[in-house]
């Protein structure tokens, strides 16, 4: 079984996507299915229905031939499910993931189909007509599943897939919509006979009717995401706003002011900033016109009339990111509502420039400044209104991330930084900071601007406190931030110091060393609630400095994509600091099964330093599950220190949450290396040179102390030549006074005083020579600067050194008559 399995995942092939980059008309992809028929001809084949899933950003689309295409805007590809026959309506499944529910059009089944695989996994039965509408209920206590034909409606029980509640209805009240309210509370369906019943989810009870008399011909309702207002429409040219908090009208509207005869389809647009009370309506006339229309101001702000044919059919993505307008044809057109809103505004803005220059008078000469400062005072005056922080966790909750066009801002408000000018220009303008001269020689960077951004910041950062100039990780924990926030660099910089001081605390309590009390508190969290996950980790020898510190070091930046970083971190700035000690255990909880199956350390590094794939709701719900299920003697908040933002003023304040002594003593250390490393000597050259030094200072001492040791040498020298020549003249002289008796020669007086006076290697020179050279006063040009002082003790000597020699001579001979 399990090998038909995977040859049947194996089957299904997938193909790529190319979505329209800000299109005019806001259409960022078109369907259309055609195929080839035996004669050659091209058949189109029309699409019935389709449906949105906000969690998987997948979009399923069927056609009245029994195809279903699944199309992944996230993975920008599409593939083709075996179809189940002809389909009437599609949803999918919330609690499962790759879960789509088929309603049949022959046997009036519900089909639960693997996205993934195609294959069916379970079947419900029990409807008589073909099933219209498919709801879910979000409320936590009933969590059920609703299916209705015009004939009757069935209640299906979750958790065991059993009906347990069957509405029927009579002819002439067939049901023309039925649905849960947003919060799962009540069940609300308009018949054909103008009725409006609401019941009690949970009792089934009925707690209201209503009856409008204006509205007739009813075919359509509509909630808005808090459900607090409910839209209702039908083929009279007549709109009604109802409470369900008062049960009462809050508005009637005529839209035959608008040329919108009838309502065949209402649906609410979410806004960013709504908080759930959505303004924009969007209303598909009888003449199949989508118009849409702001409650607030009751202006048309939109129409989409699509050139080709008019629109049978809309469907709105439960986040209001898409929407897709089925077409009479048969085509799909899937638009993108933050671009056709932009394209809206963008008309607004020309309409009204072209009324201001057509109308006389001085209203429309107005000076631009004024109107400047107006519009922008209006502007901040909004968005201190939008930009509470209690309202934006709201519409996180409500869409799981904030827009991209507005997220600078949102983090702006959510770390309320001060703006301080003054004080960054002075960090600015102290340089670039000797940590960060070379950082482009530790990193790859392509981008000329980003690497001066990244050296702009990590300089004013270590210019700020000298802690963030010694920590190695810092280039690699900003630098996600630097790729964001890079237009702004002032932002840039208060951000990720407000979030080094808040959301990094106790992490340079030990600087430069790990920080044990952070990765206590994570392996305290993990044993509360993955015991057996944390024994694997001890099993294979991996300590909370592998799955846990390397996390945090580069903000969760080599283990998620970039739109996973930016939703993950969306939710770090709107909750209080521990979010992210629970962020890092719920990515270890998560990845799991994953985890389990590396068994050596050397894998679980690299696990760590990957990009792996992970269901981000998943991971995020389990983050605010041990966010609000961990024990308080074990909890981060117990031992971190509320949020604080950085004050405004004209310099910062200062960082004292690491050990001052300690870097110190590294920055100093660091000093000495660099000014050993400077010099750049291997060390046999420095062996070398030092040798050399020595060489050189003692020839300095010799001939400073040359003159003092001529005279040892001279006499030491003295010494040896007049033993040496004693041996010879005496030689000499006994010959002679065998032959002639001269002894006392003169030419014998002469060898011995110059064989003193002179060196020995010059008298050896001259012997074999055989020449008689002049003897040089001064040997070197420096000895011409010699005193007269020392020139006259050198010619005493020699007097002296001749009375002593003949002295010499004239004991040595009458030593030698005496003995002849």
């Amino acid at each position: 079984m399990e090998q038909e399995k995977r040859g049947e995942r194996e089957a299904i092939e997938k193909f790529d996507i190319k979505l329209k980059s800000k299109p005019k008309d806001g259409v960022i992809l078109q369907l259309h299915h055609t195929v080839r028929g035996s004669n050659g001809e091209c058949r189109r084949i029309r699409f019935t229905a389709g449906v949105f899933d906000d969690t998987h950003d997948k979009l399923a689309c069927a056609d009245n031939a029994g195809n279903i295409f699944i199309l992944d805007f996230s993975d920008l590809k599409f593939w083709k499910l075996p179809g189940v026959g002809p389909c009437t309506a599609l949803q999918f499944l919330p609690a499962k993931q790759d879960t789509l529910i088929v309603a049949s059009a022959k046997k009036y089944e519900m089909n639960f189909l693997d996205t993934e695989t195609g294959q069916v996994s379970l079947t419900l039965s029990g409807h008589t007509a073909p099933v219209r509408h498919i709801s879910f209920s979000n409320n936590v206590k009933t969590n059920n599943l609703l299916t209705a034909s015009p004939v009757e409606a069935i209640l299906w029980e979750l958790r065991n897939y059993t009906k347990y509640f069957t509405l029927n209805t009579f002819l002439g009240a067939q049901i023309q919509q039925i649905m849960f309210s947003p919060a799962g509370d009540y069940l609300v369906a308009c018949f054909q006979n103008d009725t409006v019943q609401i019941w009690k989810h949970e009792s089934m009870k009925s707690v209201k009717q209503i009856i409008p008399s204006e509205l007739k011909h009813m075919k359509s309702i509509a909630f808005t995401m808090n459900g607090r207002a409910m839209a209702m429409a039908g083929l009279a040219p007549m709109l009604i706003l109802f409470s369900m908090d008062t049960w009462k009208a809050l508005k009637t509207i005529d839209m035959s002011k608008y040329n919108i005869a009838g309502a065949h389809q209402l649906a609410f647009i979410p806004q960013l900033f709504d908080g759930g009370a959505n303004k924009i309506l969007a209303v598909l006339s009888s003449d199949c016109v989508l118009y849409l229309l702001d409650l607030e101001s009751l202006t048309v702000i939109h129409t989409i009339h699509p050139e080709s044919s008019g629109i049978r059919k809309f469907v709105v993505s439960p986040s209001g990111k898409y929407f897709l307008c089925i077409l009479q044809l048969g085509e799909v057109n899937i638009y993108n509502c933050s671009y056709v809103m932009d394209s809206a505004q963008n008309c607004q803005n020309c309409v009204v420039e072209t009324i201001k220059k057509e109308m006389p008078g001085t209203s429309a000469h107005k000076c631009p400044s004024q109107i400047q400062s107006n519009s922008k005072t209006q502007i901040e005056q909004k968005m201190r209104v939008c930009m509470d922080s209690a309202r934006l966790r709201r519409i996180l909750m409500q869409y799981g991330e904030y827009p991209d066009k507005f997220r600078s801002i949102i983090w702006r408000s959510l770390l309320d930084t001060p703006r301080n000018k003054i004080a960054y220009t002075g960090l600015i303008d102290k340089g670039i900071h000797p940590a960060y001269k070379d950082i482009e020689k530790q990193f790859t960077i392509h981008s000329a601007v980003t690497l001066k951004n990244l050296k702009r910041l990590l300089s004013c950062l270590a210019h700020w406190c000298p802690l963030f100039g010694v920590m190695k990780f810092l280039p690699g924990f900003v630098f996600p931030f630097v790729k964001v926030l890079q237009k702004d660099p002032l932002l840039l910089f208060e951000s990720v110091a407000s979030v080094l001081c808040n959301y990094c605390q106790l992490w340079f309590e030990y600087a430069p060393f790990p920080p044990i009390s952070v990765l206590a508190i994570v392996e305290n969290i993990l044993a509360e609630h993955d015991q057996a996950l944390l024994n694997h980790f001890c099993d294979v020898g991996i300590t909370s400095q592998t799955y846990a510190l390397k996390i945090l070091e580069t903000a969760f930046s080599e283990v998620l994509t970039c739109s996973e970083w930016l939703i993950l971190w969306d939710h770090i700035l709107s909750n209080e600091p521990a979010f992210i000690l629970m962020a890092v255990v719920s990515y270890n909880i998560v990845q799991r099964n994953a985890l389990k199956r590396l068994k050596s350390h050397e894998q679980l590094e690299n696990f760590f330093h990957m990009q792996n794939p992970i269901d981000k709701k998943t991971f995020l719900k389990k983050a605010y599950v041990l966010l609000n299920e961990t024990p308080d003697d074990i909890h981060p908040r117990r031992f971190f220190k509320p949020f604080v933002s950085l004050e405004k003023g004209e310099c910062y304040q200062q960082f004292t949450g690491y050990p001052k002594a300690t870097i110190c003593l590294k920055l100093a250390k660091k000093d000495r290396l660099k000014c050993l490393k400077g010099e750049k000597y291997t060390l046999k050259e420095l062996t070398t040179k030092s040798q050399e030094k020595e060489i050189q200072e003692r020839a300095q001492v010799e001939e400073l102390d040359s003159d003092h040791q001529s005279e040892h040498s001279e006499e030491e020298s003295v010494h040896e030549v007049c033993i040496e020549k004693h041996r010879r003249t005496r030689k000499k002289s006994h010959d002679a006074a065998l032959t002639n008796g001269d002894y006392t020669t003169k030419e014998t007086k002469e060898e011995l005083i110059e064989s003193i006076i002179y060196p020995a290697t010059i008298h050896l020179q001259r012997n074999k020579s055989g020449e008689l050279k002049t003897v040089k006063k001064d040997k070197e040009p420096s000895k011409h600067s010699r005193s007269k002082t020392k020139k006259k003790t050198s010619e005493n000597k020699n007097e002296t050194l001749e009375k002593e020699v003949e002295k010499l001579l004239r004991t040595y001979t009458n030593s030698d008559l005496s003995d002849s």
